[in-house]
């Protein structure tokens, strides 16, 4: 099981992610720095080392001025807000239904216990994928 999976799943955020105020592109710090989700749409060999882009958002008249006196040391191409826009800077991430059954879990039987009871690991996960490929193939025919 990885952090990558149980995240993806949206089973281990925190309450205050499903309500989260600075979800969205009016935000109050001067700068927001995330991943570029979408660099293909602004140019599509930026990144040719699969390295990843960093998205930079200048959002107030001082992220500007702070902005405008380190971008000599980056590379920057400047992109369309609508092609930077990843789901968390649109709204709140989606609640898993099983996030707090998960936190009860974790308090009462501890790490290893939600590691394997729901991560990609272990009897229950591989029961998991055989009922979702049963249920798959069922419906097509």
């Amino acid at each position: 099981m990885s952090f990558t999976y149980l995240f993806y799943q949206h089973i281990m955020f925190r309450p205050s992610c499903g309500k989260c105020h600075y979800a969205n592109t009016k935000r109050p710090s001067d700068i927001t720095i995330a991943d570029f989700w979408g660099w293909e749409k602004t140019d599509p060999n930026i990144n040719a080392d699969n390295k990843g882009v960093s998205l930079v958002l200048v959002n107030t008249e001082k992220g500007r001025e702070l902005f405008e006196a380190v971008k000599d040391q980056m590379t920057v191409i400047p992109a369309k807000l609508e092609d930077c826009l990843q789901p968390n800077l649109c709204r709140p991430s989606l609640e898993s239904h099983l996030r707090c059954k998960f936190e009860k879990d974790y308090r009462k039987y501890g790490f290893k216990y939600v590691y394997y009871r729901y991560g990609n690991i272990g009897p229950i996960w591989r029961l998991r994928q055989i009922k979702a490929f049963f249920k798959k193939n069922l419906r097509l025919r």
